[in-house]
């Protein structure tokens, strides 16, 4: 108590100026070591769900598209000539939403149902062959056999399933319908029933159905009245089934389903671009700051003794596990290094600093004390095995 009652104004600068900097670059490495390790674990996190993301998303795609006249504009007054625009979208779709190790199954359909074989993505090369298989294809078909193509699409998904449940591999199956009309079969060939078909193929809600539906509704009355029942019949098959109006075929394919999918995390959304180069450069910054204080951290450690003693025991404290910049040595309230047996109430403390080619240990003190080297002139500068006396005591430094 008698102590803190005398403090002087001394004691007392000395000992706000240790809480203002010496604790605080401690806070600060701690601040920073806290950064880094979020900025670890996030970018570990972000990587890993992203790999996860790959793997939960990679995907059997079976990309099924219309190849009957009315594609062409061909049927009717609402017909439309919509088939290079669609092949483009899906071109566009190719590129932008498959994602490596995705593997595809193209299938055109009109009198009859087509499958090209199956494509497994690794680079643009894949991609590329399924836009050769894309632009081979022409659309002359007479009809519209969708239940045809529904069964084997099923049938096909239903194979691709299994397989992956064999082989363990936790892959979604995507099916793109793009078409222009509901039904439409050869004369002889009715004979098959999509409720039916629905039912064989029920409950399969890891399939994911998007049917692009290219034509006007508001021109066909046919059309109309019979997409409810065909979308609840694909309903039956997977919960998930989505029609999108592609009157802009291009604005279904590449924006609203890319966003229907990227919701679902069907496809992995990618980090945007300026999102990325401001974290990295609070990495670099904060990479800096570290740097720089790290640097100015005091390291090695300080042997001490009262050499007023006959036979004095020489003490030695370790500096480093302190990660400071500045480290006060004396009696008083506020010291890094106490020493109870510090006649002087005025202590003197050593500080890191920058100078041009490397950091210096500096030594200061205040008035009262008197400091004195033992092998050199006192030039404020401490270097490692110099010994200097304050007070009573005699101090060795010795850097790492």
């Amino acid at each position: 108590m008698f102590e803190l009652i005398i403090l002087d104004r001394y004691t007392i600068l000395q000992y706000f100026k240790k809480k203002l900097q010496v604790i605080p670059v401690i806070q600060i490495r701690r601040c920073f070591y806290a950064l880094i390790l979020f900025i670890q674990a996030f970018s570990f996190v972000l990587v890993s769900s992203s790999g996860a993301v790959a793997a939960s998303s990679n995907k059997d795609v079976i990309l099924v598209l219309d190849t009957s006249l009315s594609m062409r504009g061909f049927g009717g007054s609402g017909a439309r000539d919509i088939f290079e625009t669609v092949k483009n979208s899906v071109n566009g779709y190719i590129d932008n939403q498959l994602q490596d190790g995705d593997k595809v199954t193209f299938v055109t359909f009109d009198n009859d149902v087509k499958m090209f074989p199956r494509v497994m993505l690794d680079d643009q090369n894949d991609r590329d062959i399924l836009k050769k298989y894309i632009s081979m294809t022409e659309a002359h078909g007479e009809w519209t056999h969708m239940l045809v193509m529904l069964q084997q699409v099923f049938a096909l998904a239903k194979t691709q399933t299994d397989e992956n449940t064999a082989a363990g591999e936790k892959r979604e199956v995507v099916i793109v319908i793009m078409t222009d009309g509901i039904d439409d079969p050869p004369p002889g060939k009715e004979g098959i029933d999509l409720k039916s078909v629905a039912e064989q193929y029920r409950g399969n809600d890891k399939w994911w159905i998007y049917v692009v539906n290219l034509s006007r509704m508001e021109q066909s009355g046919k059309i109309s009245s019979s997409l409810q029942q065909f979308t609840s019949n694909l309903q039956t098959v997977s919960s998930n089934t989505t029609i999108l109006d592609g009157t802009d075929p291009e604005k279904a394919i590449n924006e609203d389903m890319k966003r229907d999918m990227e919701r679902r995390g069907l496809i992995q959304q990618k980090v945007i671009p300026a999102l990325a180069v401001l974290l990295a450069l609070a990495v670099l910054i904060g990479l800096f700051i570290y740097l720089r204080l790290k640097k100015l951290e005091i390291k090695g450690s300080l042997e001490y003794w009262n050499h007023e003693l006959l036979k004095p025991e020489v003490y030695r404290v370790d500096l480093t596990p302190l990660g400071a910049r500045e480290i006060i040595v004396g009696r008083v309230l506020g010291c890094n290094v106490k020493l109870r047996d510090f006649e002087s109430r005025v202590p003197f403390s050593l500080k890191a600093k920058s100078v041009k080619g490397g950091v210096v240990l500096m030594l200061s003190h205040g008035e009262g004390l008197e400091v004195a080297f033992k092998n050199k002139e006192n030039d404020g500068i401490v270097n490692n095995g110099d010994i200097f006396t304050a007070s009573n005591f005699s101090f060795r430094y010795l850097s790492e």
